[in-house]
């Protein structure tokens, strides 16, 4: 039966899943994931703690080359051969009123062609500095290209009626001197209001005016990969920049986690208080697939509340 209370995974557990891992793709790089979990038999969970290696179809054992078997041991645990097959995840849902994490895009513009324009995420609703304190959405200056355009919630596709346009750019900054920048922010339209919250994560505290510490735990709400978390692992200062303008955060620690993917860009990250830390624009590699990376690069929110003259709505 399920375990009544959750169990901690032991250090040396977590080690043996690594190891078996590097095992099985020393033997074809990339082709294995392998982690700590429950015994599942017949469909049901039980207490009993493995090691699983994911596949994308189980056969039996007969049927297996002996160089692609799964060991039936390994560090001392019981493994364990899940068939899995995944898929990803992408929220197009309509939202009112709009709130941070979701999707948008900008409208077709001519170098689309006859294709809908790629999609992004509204990171979250701010206030204008210069505008009376009026809520606009921040997003991505790379999502929307250019400012007195369209924006679409959800996404503008093939067939997207007027009433999914909430706003229009008004303000953009895409630059790498004195600071790396790709942020915008866009005026409302009235057509559906903002609420002050990130979707699956709630109610967003404020925004931290300082450089987060490395190791802080972090999450971001993304319209592909929806909501994950990471850690900050570097600090980063572009090519003859004298600051620190970017933080790379990581989901591999100590196993390694999906963090972000294309269609992300504009997701805000936050620290387990929900204050905002950065904007995030582009993942490091695609090392989890086309699209789809263990890590993000993300702006300090502070460079963009000023580079914008907006702050972030509480």
């Amino acid at each position: 039966m399920f375990p009544e209370q959750p169990i901690s995974v032991p250090t040396d557990a977590i080690e043996a899943s690594i190891a078996l891992r590097n095992l099985l793709n020393a033997r074809e790089a990339g082709k294995y994931t392998t982690g700590v979990g429950l015994k599942q038999t017949g469909g049901v969970f039980t207490p009993q703690i493995v090691l699983f290696a994911y596949v994308p179809q189980k056969r039996p054992p007969g049927d297996v080359l002996e160089g692609e078997l799964v060991p039936a041991e390994f560090g001392g645990y019981v493994t364990d051969v899940v068939e899995v097959r995944p898929m990803l995840i992408d929220d197009t849902a309509r939202y009112d009123p709009l709130r941070g994490g979701i999707e948008m895009s900008r409208e077709r513009l001519i170098q689309d062609g006859i294709f809908a324009p790629p999609t992004g995420t509204l990171g979250a609703i701010v206030t204008s500095r210069e505008n009376g304190g009026e809520a606009q959405l921040l997003t991505c200056a790379h999502v929307v290209e250019q400012t007195d355009i369209s924006v679409y919630q959800p996404g503008l596709g093939s067939i997207s009626p007027p009433t999914d346009i909430v706003g229009t750019v008004s303000a953009l900054r895409r630059e790498f001197n004195p600071l790396f920048l790709d942020c915008a922010a866009i005026a409302l339209n009235g057509s559906r209001g903002g609420k002050a919250i990130i979707e699956d994560i709630g109610a967003v505290q404020g925004a931290v005016v300082d450089l987060p510490p490395l190791g802080e735990v972090v999450k971001k709400r993304g319209k592909r990969t929806l909501l994950t978390f990471g850690f900050v692992v570097r600090l980063i200062s572009s090519p003859f920049v004298p600051a620190i303008d970017q933080m790379e955060i990581s989901g591999s620690v100590p196993l390694v986690t999906l963090f972000a993917g294309k269609g992300d860009s504009g997701s805000v990250v936050l620290n387990s208080s929900n204050d905002v830390i950065g904007l995030l624009f582009a993942i490091p590699g695609e090392d989890l697939g086309p699209g789809l990376g263990s890590g993000g690069l993300a702006m300090p929110i502070f460079n963009v509340q000023e580079a914008l003259q907006v702050d972030i709505a509480t």
